[in-house]
């Protein structure tokens, strides 16, 4: 969260900064209609691929 937004139209723009085999890290930044940057977020992910990701 960077500054507060009450009515606009919000643009999410997702990229993905380092991918390997098991695990991916992430970046998003949300913009406002004037291309304001509004909140940004990152994430570290795991990727499960076959067998291993049965049941999950």
């Amino acid at each position: 969260f960077l500054r507060p937004i009450w009515q606009a139209q919000l643009r999410a723009e997702g990229t993905v900064v380092q991918r390997g085999r098991t695990i991916g890290y992430v970046e998003c930044d949300i913009t406002d209609e004037e291309n304001r940057l509004v909140a940004k977020a990152a994430s570290t992910c795991m990727v499960l691929r076959g067998e291993r990701s049965a049941g999950r």
